[in-house]
Order: C-alpha cells, then sequence, then structure tokens
C-alpha cells in the first residue's frame, strides 16, 4: 500500500510538473508572437516604402524608328495609417472634381482585402490614377492640407501610329487576378493587355525600385533611412 502511495504521488507530483511547464512554454510563445508583432507594427510606423515606378520600356521598329513612348503622367496615392480621417473631406473633393460619394467608396475599396489583396495602411495605395493637368496642379498647390495624399509620377502610353495599336497592342490597369497570379503588381498598376505589350510585358514594365522614408513618433519625416544606402532604384 505505501508503495502505491508514494507511485501515485510521483504521478501526481509529475503531472503537476509537466502542466506548469507547458504552460510556461505556451506563455513564452505567447509573447514572442505579441513581440513579434509588436516589432512589425514599430517598423511600419517608423519607415515609409516609397514605391518608385520605372519608365515603361520604349518599343521601336527593326529600323529604329520610335513606335510607343511615354508621356509623364500623375496618379494620387495615399497612406491609411496617416489620413487618418484628419482631412477635409469636402475641400479635398472640390479640389479633385470628385464627390463625397465616390471618396468615401474608393476608400473602402482601397481597404478591401477582396479587392485589393496587397493592402496596408502603412504603405501608399492608389486613389486616383492619371490626373488631368488641372487636377495636378490644383491638388499640388493645397497638398499640405491633406496628410496622408502623395502625387506619385507615372508615365502613359502614347503611340506615333495610332492606327498601329491594334497590333503594337495596350496597356490597361491590372485585374484581380493579374495581381493574383504575380506579386510583381499591385492594385492601381498598368500591364500590357494586348499584342506587343502584353507578349513582351516582364520586358517592358522594368522593376520597381523603394525608397525607404524615416519618421518620428509623430510621423513627420526625418529624411531616408541610412542615408538612402538601402534604397533600390527603378
Amino acid at each position: 500500500m505505501l508503495d502505491y502511495n508514494l507511485e501515485k504521488r510521483r504521478f501526481v507530483i509529475g503531472g503537476v510538473a509537466i502542466a506548469i511547464v507547458v504552460i510556461y512554454m505556451i506563455r513564452l510563445f505567447t509573447l514572442q508572437i505579441m513581440s513579434d508583432d509588436y516589432k512589425k507594427n514599430a517598423d511600419s510606423n517608423a519607415f515609409l516604402k516609397h514605391i518608385e515606378f520605372p519608365a515603361r520600356g520604349a518599343i521601336y521598329d527593326r529600323n529604329g524608328k520610335l513606335l510607343v513612348y511615354n508621356q509623364p503622367s500623375y496618379d494620387l496615392m495615399v497612406v491609411m495609417n496617416e489620413e487618418s480621417g484628419r482631412l477635409d473631406t469636402m475641400d479635398f473633393c472640390n479640389s479633385l472634381g470628385i464627390t463625397k460619394e465616390f471618396f468615401i467608396k474608393r476608400m473602402n475599396d482601397i481597404k478591401d482585402r477582396s479587392k485589393n489583396p496587397g493592402y496596408s495602411r502603412y504603405t501608399q495605395q492608389l486613389f486616383m490614377g492619371q490626373l488631368s493637368d488641372r487636377d495636378f496642379s490644383v491638388f499640388q498647390e493645397k497638398m499640405f492640407r491633406f496628410p496622408g495624399f502623395y502625387v506619385q509620377k507615372r508615365t502613359v502610353r502614347e503611340y506615333t501610329y495610332p492606327y498601329a495599336a491594334h497590333v503594337l497592342g495596350d496597356v490597361g490597369e491590372v485585374s484581380q487576378s493579374d495581381i493574383e497570379d504575380d506579386d510583381y503588381y499591385q492594385a492601381g498598376d498598368y500591364i500590357g493587355k494586348l499584342g506587343i505589350e502584353k507578349f513582351y510585358e516582364k520586358q517592358l514594365r522594368g522593376e520597381k525600385g523603394v525608397k525607404i522614408m524615416l519618421r518620428d513618433a509623430q510621423e513627420e519625416y526625418e529624411g531616408s533611412y541610412q542615408n538612402g544606402k538601402l534604397d533600390q532604384k527603378p
């Protein structure tokens, strides 16, 4: 009987010890996960990765004659974490000639991961593409009043011989399936849709660049991180 009680006591003590170890390991794991999440958020708050888009490659015929070239264009980008509902919506909409309903829908679409899988509140997202010269001029003068919004220089395609566009192809905004098939793209990017533009897409699109900006606790920019040593040119 004595041996039985000792064995039972050992079993209970062993079980308690195992339970304590398991609880301790779970606690450590939880703290590690929370620590990693905190670090990711801290990194996201401290840095802004500004995407720099390459100029799409020009297309020439076999005699070196220019067939397709680029013209400057401007996209309006937003960083949700910086916007945070702080701007005067009506002033913003009037500056761009859009309705408040369009503004609300566009902001909701950007945050909808089913439509924008690459969404992050800490990175630039496309709000409106290919601003007109008028909209660009007006917005540039008022941009300081709209925190979280930035103008991104892009290019649009021009064809020397418009009637040959059906052979040379066309460029348009990426679809949901384009984004899912190739992580190079995010909502608002452009892709070759037809003809030569589509066939040579990877050669023509180039490689995106990244400029890493450092900001303080008040989200004021302090300049390039490590003087741009980690930046990647397009």
